[in-house]
């Protein structure tokens, strides 16, 4: 029997192994598209141009003038914001501390009595140039509680939402207050409140990269349907080497060495059924992405303009898997032993690469480190295909790179098969 004959009886024989094992099965195909599914619907609101999360907000008004009506109607135009008001009796502050850490409200704005009244007495004074000691209405203090579990970005969201809409309203007396002013020395005067939408500069609008003629705009299943093709495809390590390993236990490595079966054949035995599995689990995954996450409310995968680009990537992140298996394998002693230690080591690249939290919103140093992890290769490419509009020349630097990743793995588990002889 010639050496490719004896590959396809291996192969053969790890199909009907594999396909026996239905737990096996449902953990290679249905628990990816699962965390796919939750994930990105999970997480939808905070990709992409959406206007991101919505916030609880309680606006205690106990002024009931212009200040209160301003602030609770630019935070209920903003979108980001429910908004509910509170008049009088206004609720003390313990019990508004209650109310947040009762998870009823995220934010709550105390605005005192005679809010308004002390703000137009305030810029009266200053439009007649009274020195600051002189001064008879102090600032008025607005009051903001946040829930101390959200995050330090969202918290300085609304502090500099708030500090721009009471801004923007100063600026509004002062206008009203110099035309009083004028009108009292005779002079005539209409200033304009409003710009009747005329605006000196044009409204800032975000212009993400693209390629061709489609803006591309980056969601949540852009990044997880990638990130866990992948830790899919580095999961499958565990079942590898565990396989591996019994084999050798059972004697049936031994028995293929004394019929000097070439090394390479009893890897490519291994690697192909698994090859095999880690394409039809990103087919599987894209397919769900594209069809029927939107039909659950989630964003539609948009999977670019390149399958060459894809089906490289998909080839090379699952080569690379599937060599670091078999060199687990080959150099663990015990199937408990390569378990452990390929699950962990897979969790730590994926923690490193990008996978379980975006490397976007990692600080500096920590992406420096991700780079040494296969994993953001391969994530790195695919959003080069996903969201930057690339193709197959953008992808071949991380195809490389997984690529010469299996060499070096399936290289050590060739030598260390021989050494074993």
């Amino acid at each position: 029997m010639n050496s490719l004959a004896k590959l396809a009886t291996s192969v053969a024989k790890e199909s009907r192994i594999i396909l026996r094992d239905r737990q096996a099965l449902i953990l290679f195909f249905i628990m990816p598209v699962l965390f796919v599914l939750i994930l990105s619907l999970s997480l939808r609101d905070a990709f992409g141009d959406r206007p991101g999360a919505t916030f609880d907000v309680l606006v205690v008004d106990q002024d009931g003038g212009e200040v209160g009506e301003v602030v609770a109607s630019a935070f209920a135009a903003s979108g980001h914001f429910n908004v509910e008001r509170a008049g009088q009796p206004a609720p003390d502050l313990a019990a508004l501390e209650r109310a947040i850490l009762e998870d009823r409200y995220k934010f709550v704005i105390l605005i005192p009595a005679d809010a308004s009244k002390q703000a137009q007495k305030r810029v009266a004074e200053l439009a007649a140039n009274a020195p600051p000691e002189m001064l008879s209405a102090p600032p008025v203090e607005l009051q903001l509680l946040a829930d101390p579990t959200l995050r330090l970005d969202y918290r300085t969201m609304v502090r500099t939402a708030l500090g721009g809409t009471l801004q923007g309203m100063e600026m509004k007396l002062f206008g009203r207050q110099l035309e009083q002013n004028l009108k009292a020395m005779g002079i005539p005067a209409e200033l304009p409140h409003e710009q009747n939408g005329t605006r000196i500069f044009a409204e800032i609008r975000d212009q993400p990269l693209h390629s061709g003629d489609a803006h591309i705009i980056p969601s949540s299943v852009q990044q997880n349907a990638p990130a866990w093709t992948l830790l899919a495809m580095f999961f499958l390590t565990v079942p590898l080497s565990v396989s591996f390993i019994k084999e050798r236990e059972q004697g049936s490595l031994f028995r293929l060495q004394t019929m000097a079966v070439p090394g390479w054949v009893v890897l490519g035995g291994k690697t192909l059924p698994y090859f095999f599995i880690n394409q039809i689990q990103m087919a599987s995954i894209l397919l769900v992405s594209v069809y029927v996450l939107p039909l659950l409310g989630g964003d539609r995968l948009d999977i670019g303009h390149s399958p060459l680009a894809l089906a490289l990537l998909g080839a090379a992140a699952s080569l690379a898997a599937i060599g670091f298996g078999i060199a687990v394998a080959l150099f663990s002693r015990t199937a408990e032993q390569a378990a452990s230690f390929s699950s962990a080591v897979t969790m730590i690249m994926a923690a490193l690469g990008g996978i379980l939290v975006p490397l976007a919103v990692m600080p500096p140093l920590m992406q420096h480190f991700a780079m040494i992890s296969p994993l953001a290769w391969g994530l790195n490419g695919f959003l080069d295909v996903f969201v930057r509009g690339g193709g197959l020349a953008d992808v071949i630097p991380e195809a490389l790179g997984l690529l010469a990743f299996s060499a070096a793995c399936h290289a050590l588990a060739i030598m260390r098969y021989r050494s074993r002889l």
